[in-house]
């Protein structure tokens, strides 16, 4: 059994696990379409686009070596449910200026809410590989515990790196749009 789990754990999967949804958001003018995204958009109107993320282990294995518990292998996965906004009358429209600025920031939702996904892969290596440094231990209930305490603080840095992200963004818009006032 060991022989084949180590056999299926190295070709266990960690490649992210995303699905995009959407919603639809209707209007003819930029105000109309900023009431609408505060209206429908993702935490009650707060964001354009979110990801939930999460870590979802794919192959995590302990074993009983002659020192103790150890885990063998500890690989995550992230899945990631991405949420869009989709502008319904945006090939009606003859205003080019306003689909050119649609289209950017439809791109721009886009690539933030994958950059986010990106940073969620970061951590579930670290996780995985923090995991697998843990020294032995007397026994796995033990092991566990400490598990437990890595997976938590791994948890809260991937936490405070999305946030720092998010801030970061902020302030580089902030900028752009200052510049462009």
């Amino acid at each position: 059994f060991a022989v084949l789990a180590s056999a299926l754990s190295d070709r266990v999967s960690t490649s992210p696990d995303v699905t995009t949804s959407y919603y639809t958001i209707s209007g003819q003018t930029s105000d109309e379409l900023d009431r609408e995204l505060r209206l429908r958009g993702p935490l009650q109107g707060h964001a354009i686009a979110v990801a939930a993320i999460r870590f979802n282990p794919v192959a995590v294995i302990q074993e009983e070596a002659s020192d103790g518990c150890i885990f063998k292998t500890a690989k995550f996965r992230v899945e990631a449910k991405i949420t869009l906004p989709r502008w319904k009358e945006r090939n009606q429209t003859s205003d080019r200026d306003l689909r050119r600025a649609w289209d950017g920031l439809a791109r721009y939702a886009k690539i933030h809410e994958d950059t986010h996904v990106k940073i969620a892969e970061r951590f579930a290596k670290l996780m995985g590989e923090e995991l697998e440094e843990i020294p032995a231990q007397n026994d796995c209930r033990v092991l566990d515990r400490v598990a437990k305490k890595v997976v938590e603080r791994t948890r809260k840095a991937h936490t405070k790196a999305q946030n720092a992200f998010d801030a970061a963004e902020q302030r580089r818009l902030a900028r752009l749009f200052a510049e462009t006032s």
